[in-house]
């Protein structure tokens, strides 16, 4: 190097050094890579797949929610979707809660009306600050009796749940032209039981009610099987508007007093049937009208193609004989005046008919039921009843059967050929002077 020259290449190097300090920035440092998310394992608990609900019916869920090493964990946010099975649609969302163990609950949540049986598909998501899970599960949706007349007979009836009552669907007869329902129940109680019931009757087309004695013989002669309890009397007959139907509202006895019997008939144009709508109730709830609450649920949906059958079809039966003397609840000492029952046929008997004529008196616990057949239109009680323990009440109605040789050859066997008349009763009482020589035992209401 000659050290003449050296010194321009120092001062090069210095003002580069410079020019580089004043115009340029550093590299900046690389950012530390982010760590993985944590995850959460989500376990659904109930319901399984093959847990099966009812439409109507609150839903309960139980899941538990872990970390990677399976701890509990708590205070997470679980969040479950419902989704339709077919149309995979968000039909209902739910909230859980934990507790300390990591298990979650939420519901009841209120199955929907109205939607496709069939799976429901569940899906769960947890969170708890950046870490995640979720998991996914499905339940069996079944209708419910609502859904189910809706679905084959083109109505809609709330079930009648009065008092907490679960109600059972005793009776379903005929199709979704001409048919029948009855649902209700009871509450286990000694002697006079809580109790709703409704029953529905349809017929095709347009009946004629347009007076009392039409709506009358329309119930008598066209349903002829009415009331859960059987029926002692119909009337007053009550116009008055049911829902946007001009209607009549029937009042009727039932066989006791505690129970209470009340039927609304109308047409309804919009599917061209005509209906009777049945309420029966033992000690309702006190401050509503127990009758209007059981019916307020009835909807007509013409919109439903119905077409179902019940297992049982409607009986085609004629009108049962009407019911002549004595009066309801006549009252009679000893047995020295015989008691005639007498009645009025709908129409003639054939060769091979009869009229049944269906006695029962009730004694202690017991309901003792006595039959008789003769082709008269009257009857005369056996002195024998009246000696036998009793508590001095008997009821009686009137069919018409048909009879026909058995197979065995013994007895011919009999099929009613008729609706039961209505269900009358005579007091048969011992003279005050000339007391019954039997206890009276007698815990149960007779009329």
């Amino acid at each position: 190097m000659t050290p003449g020259r050296s010194f321009p290449n120092i001062a090069l190097t210095i003002l580069l050094c410079a020019a580089c300090l004043a115009g340029c920035t550093a590299l900046p440092a690389p950012e530390p890579a982010p760590s993985p998310a944590r995850g959460l394992v989500v376990t659904l608990l109930y319901p399984g797949p093959q847990t099966e609900v009812t439409m109507g019916q609150g839903l309960r869920f139980i899941a538990r929610v872990a970390d990677e090493q399976g701890i509990p964990v708590t205070g997470a946010r679980l969040t479950i979707a419902i989704r339709e099975g077919n149309s995979q649609q968000v039909i209902g969302t739910v909230e859980t809660t934990s507790d300390p163990d990591g298990v979650y609950r939420g519901g009841p949540w209120p199955v929907p009306h109205r939607i496709p049986e069939g799976p429901l598909q569940l899906s769960l998501t947890a969170r708890q600050g950046d870490a995640t899970g979720e998991a996914s599960g499905s339940v069996l949706v079944e209708y419910s009796v609502s859904d189910t007349l809706l679905n084959k007979y083109g109505f809609w009836l709330d079930a009648p749940v009065l008092k907490g009552i679960v109600p059972t669907l005793v009776a379903e007869l005929g199709d979704a032209r001409n048919g029948l329902i009855r649902w209700g129940g009871t509450i286990p109680a000694q002697h006079v039981l809580p109790e709703n019931w409704v029953e529905v009757h349809w017929r095709e087309g347009r009946h004629t009610l347009e007076s009392a004695d039409a709506v009358r013989r329309f119930m008598l002669e066209e349903v002829g099987n009415l009331g859960f309890t059987r029926i002692r009397s119909i009337g007053p007959f009550e116009r008055f508007e049911f829902k946007k139907w001009d209607a009549w509202k029937v009042g009727a006895r039932a066989q006791v007093q505690p129970t209470q019997v009340e039927f609304v008939a109308f047409y309804a144009p919009e599917v061209d049937k005509t209906y009777l709508l049945g309420t029966t109730v033992t000690l309702p709830p006190v401050g509503i009208d127990p009758h209007a609450a059981l019916r307020a649920g009835f909807e007509v949906h013409p919109e439903v193609q119905a077409s179902g059958v019940a297992r049982v079809p409607l009986p085609d039966l004629a009108p049962g004989p009407e019911l002549l003397s004595p009066p309801l609840g006549a009252r009679f000492y000893g047995s020295e005046q015989p008691i005639v029952l007498r009645w009025q046929p709908a129409e003639e008997l054939t060769a091979d008919e009869v009229y049944r004529v269906s006695v029962d008196y009730s004694y202690v616990e017991a309901n003792i039921d006595v039959t008789f057949e003769t082709r008269e239109t009257h009857l005369t009680l056996p002195a024998g009843l009246y000696e036998k323990p009793n508590c001095g009440v008997f009821n009686w109605e009137v069919t018409v059967m048909q009879l026909a040789a058995s197979d065995s050859g013994d007895r011919p066997v009999a099929r009613p050929v008729s609706h039961a008349s209505l269900y009358w009763y005579v007091e048969w009482r011992y003279p005050p002077d000339a007391p019954a020589p039997f206890a009276h035992r007698c815990p149960n209401a007779q009329f």
